[in-house]
């Protein structure tokens, strides 16, 4: 499986596990932890490496780079579903993609 869709896969996975919590959540169900500690984990599979290839880039300038991994950091699911769908084409290296 190549890096993109890897990132891919395990962006919808982790919004699959997001819907499942907050429904879930809604119900007012016990024991939700160990759906909770799935969602993070799958959050930093695909952060980390997102935040390495912006990091590396070099078609774009430091700025830009900061304001993506401080995306990242604080709104991952957001951040993430832009930069993997959309802005990933024009930010990583051709090798990367």
């Amino acid at each position: 499986m190549k890096n993109g869709q890897f990132l891919s896969a395990t962006y919808l996975f982790n919004v699959a596990i997001i819907f499942i919590l907050i429904a879930f959540r809604l119900q007012h169900l016990s024991n939700i932890e160990t759906l909770f500690y799935a969602a993070m984990i799958s959050q930093l599979l695909y952060a980390i490496p997102c935040m390495v290839e912006i990091n590396r880039s070099t078609k774009i300038p430091g700025h830009e780079k900061v304001t993506w991994i401080i995306g990242m950091l604080f709104i991952t699911v957001v951040a993430g579903g832009i930069y993997i769908f959309s802005a990933r084409k024009r930010i990583a290296s051709s090798e990367a993609a």
